[in-house]
């Protein structure tokens, strides 16, 4: 092994001009289990005699690579270095190397610490509750420290791959509500960096009755946590707030990544982000800026997209609700459709190699599995779905079972049933007793795969259909909602046969331009109801249409849209796109006509009957001649959340000459248009009245997968005429009839 593992200008491995995939495993030991310090004297030659047997099973299963994770006590007392830890990484790295495997350094914990600062450093700490290494040097310098003597130690060393930064998040734990560390001072300073003036602050927000304070300074601007708002949309200040908390942290990793470089410049430095970033309550990481970090590291937890039971701080119930499901993991289409738009968003925005790193809670059914063979099927969708969104491999978690997972400990816990042993934060490929668990079928088969595609070395993917959700609502706490709504579209696409891409509007303070957006066929709004985004936004999407493109979107209102901070403002382009003439005679199906037999004479809103199909329910129908193009001609049903406010059906007054109704809302009164289009210039719109929550559950109406509305976004994707849509692809096949038409049977 000779050669280092390279990243292209096109943002891929590259081992000697060849595609390069990571095919790997994370590996810490086998004593004492759950990533402790497992180079312990009590525990290291009972590792140490394993690590042969290990690596090269490994190797025997087609890996390429492990990802060590270890401990500062091995490392390091009082800011000296312990050569005995360094004997014994020697031996790791010689063992790697005899294996033909590749490692990474993974080094923690966090430091968060007093104590853990003076293990590292050897100097007291003297800077109170600056605890942030993003804003305070002294603890910037600490990591670097922390990885620095590895990088010494191994950057002639072609074995080792790469060295991992720990500067991931501004919350240590998992906590939204609480202040941490110095962050109020931060704030205010950060602000006072973005807007120059506070005047400016001011007029951005819409004016000084719009923060619920009053502030006169930067400084007593609240942060979320203050806010009786959160980090809400209703909060004007959750964009800036989340922003910040990207900025400052990708700006962190940046320069600790240089520093590593500047010891070590043959290798590479792995990024790791949260995948519960996307729901939980840290809300900083997942979008770095473009090219900023060299390679990201991302935790996927599957059950966090959407999970089945609830866990928020209840501090935040009062303005984000948050989806739940209620089902085993193993049932959810959601694991494969929000991994493949991780991998797909990340992959576009970094523009550098992106790495899943997954695996599954042992023995929990609902947070992970039941047994190894749904162990088994949850790495088979997560493989897949990192593939076909043109990542670059996997980190897989972990090799051997943690040690204190409940099913490494049955016979000890039948002995004494009152004894507890934590369930493990995930299953090993192999058991306690080193035998490979069925999943190992599944590594194997992927490591054929890998190799058949860096020997082939296809380009870099570019699709023609675009999944683009308005990066305000992104964030803030509403990702909790809107995540999962753009991941059951993407799940739609993939039944009907398209791996589509992924973007947000923005990557940080980078807006998506019109070039980008005019390389694509069609672009699909993922939002569940289209009403805030940048200002220049609609305009760009008119444009887009102007020139030939197809739009579809859920149409928030026609005479008013929102910017990033929630502040309303006339937009004539959103009008235009809406297709709305409040002047034309309504003369769509059904328009002024009361409807039949409708059953009780009293307004349905109002109704104390709750078996009556009143709001959020929407009786629909489709229009006669788009009839053979849906799976049911009309229906009365939930469609999921329109908003966390409301579910007010919109109310379209009329529509510009020669718009089509394709489907329509059943009132009282007489029918409103649900599902219309029209053309501008070259190009069509689609719009949709309701909400693009109908193509995933909310907690009342279980449909993980359900194909009754994939005709949405058949019909505009038909229009656009995109060609590269194959419905006898893998995917659209296996959710199609695993989660398709029978879905309800499950």
């Amino acid at each position: 092994m000779t050669g280092f593992v390279r990243i292209t200008d096109d943002g891929r491995f590259s081992l000697d001009g060849a595609r390069w995939y990571s095919n790997s495993v994370v590996y810490f030991g086998h004593k004492p289990g759950a990533m402790l310090d497992w180079f312990a004297p009590d525990v290291w030659e009972g590792n140490r005699a394993l690590l042969d047997r290990d690596f090269g099973l490994m190797a025997e299963a087609g890996l390429n690579h492990a990802a060590l994770f270890l401990r500062n006590e091995a490392f390091f007392d009082d800011g000296k270095i312990l050569q005995r830890g360094m004997n014994c990484m020697d031996t790791v790295v010689e063992a790697a190397r005899r294996a033909g495997l590749r490692i990474s350094i993974f080094c923690g914990p966090f430091i968060d610490t007093p104590e853990e600062y003076f293990r590292i450093t050897g100097r007291q700490w003297e800077h109170d509750n600056r605890w942030l290494p993003s804003f305070n040097p002294a603890l910037h310098a600490a990591y670097v420290d922390q990885m620095r003597p590895f990088a010494e130690r191994y950057k002639n060393e072609p074995t080792v791959l790469a060295y991992t930064d720990r500067i991931d998040r501004y919350y240590k734990g998992f906590d939204n509500v609480s202040i941490p560390f110095n962050l109020k001072e931060e704030w205010g300073e950060w602000l006072r960096r973005r807007y120059g003036s506070f005047s400016s602050l001011l007029d951005a927000v819409g004016g000084p009755d719009a923060l619920e304070n009053r502030p006169t300074d930067f400084h007593e601007v609240l942060l979320p946590q203050e806010s009786k708002w959160g980090g809400s949309l209703k909060n004007p200040m959750a964009y800036d707030y989340i922003l910040m908390q990207k900025s400052d942290i990708g700006d962190a990793q940046a320069r600790f990544d240089a520093a590593i470089n500047a010891v070590a410049p043959e290798q590479f430095v792995w990024t790791p982000f949260e995948g519960n970033t996307n729901t939980w309550a840290m809300l900083d990481g997942f979008t770095p800026e473009t090219k900023k970090l060299q390679a990201i590291w991302m935790e996927y937890y599957f059950f966090e997209v959407t999970r089945p039971s609830f866990v928020q701080p209840f501090e935040e119930w009062a303005h984000t609700r948050e989806m739940i499901h209620r089902r085993l993991a193993v049932e959810l289409p959601v694991v494969y459709n929000a991994a493949y738009m991780m991998t797909r968003y990340l992959k576009q925005t970094v523009q550098r190699p992106v790495v899943m790193c997954h695996g599954a809670f042992h023995d929990s059914a609902a947070y992970g599995v039941e047994n190894e063979t749904q162990h088994a099927a949850i790495l088979d969708r997560v493989n897949a779905a990192c593939l076909n969104a043109d990542g670059d491999g996997w980190h897989y978690w972990s090799w051997t079972d943690d040690y204190q997972s409940k099913s490494s400990h049955m016979a000890a816990q039948n002995a004494d049933p009152t004894a507890f042993y934590w369930y493990g934060e995930s299953t090993g490929l192999l058991t306690e007793e080193g035998y490979p668990r069925p999943a190992m079928t599944v590594v194997s088969r992927y490591s054929r795969e890998l190799a058949r595609r860096a020997a082939a070395n296809p380009p870099a993917k570019h699709g023609e259909v675009l999944l683009l959700n308005s990066a305000p609502r992104m964030y803030n706490l509403f990702r909790r909602m809107a995540y999962p709504t753009a991941a059951a579209m993407a799940g739609a696409f993939t039944r009907l046969g398209v791996e589509c891409d992924y973007r947000w509007t923005a990557q940080n303070d980078l807006h998506i331009d019109q070039a980008t957006l005019d390389a694509y066929k069609l672009i699909v709004i993922a939002d569940n109801m289209y009403e805030r985004d940048f200002r220049d936004m609609p305009d760009k999407l008119l444009a887009y249409v102007e020139n030939g493109g197809t739009l579809y979107f859920a149409l928030d209102r026609f005479d008013a849209f929102k910017d990033e901070h929630g502040v309303p403002f006339t937009s004539p382009a959103l009008t235009r796109l809406s297709g709305v003439d409040p002047a034309h005679t309504p003369d769509w199906p059904g328009a002024g006509v009361p409807c039949a037999n409708w059953p009780y004479p009293t307004d349905a809103s109002l109704e104390a009957n709750m078996d009556f199909m009143s709001f959020p329910r929407l009786a629909w129908g489709i229009c006669p001649g788009f009839r053979h193009l849906t799976p049911q001609p009309f229906a009365c049903q939930l469609l999921g959340f329109r908003s966390t406010d409301d579910d007010t059906f919109t109310v379209i007054p009329g529509l510009v000459e020669g718009a089509e109704a394709i489907a329509i809302g059943k009132f009282p009164a007489g029918s409103r248009p649900f599902f219309y289009r029209h053309t501008i210039g070259k190009g069509t719109v689609y719009v949709n009245a309701w909400t693009n929550n109908l193509f995933r559950d909310s907690d009342s109406r279980n449909d993980y997968g359900g194909a009754e509305y994939d005709w949405l976004l058949d019909l505009p994707l038909t229009t656009a005429g995109a060609t590269d849509v194959d419905l006898t692809r893998g995917a659209a096949m296996w959710l199609r009839h695993t989660w398709g038409y029978f879905w309800k049977t499950m």
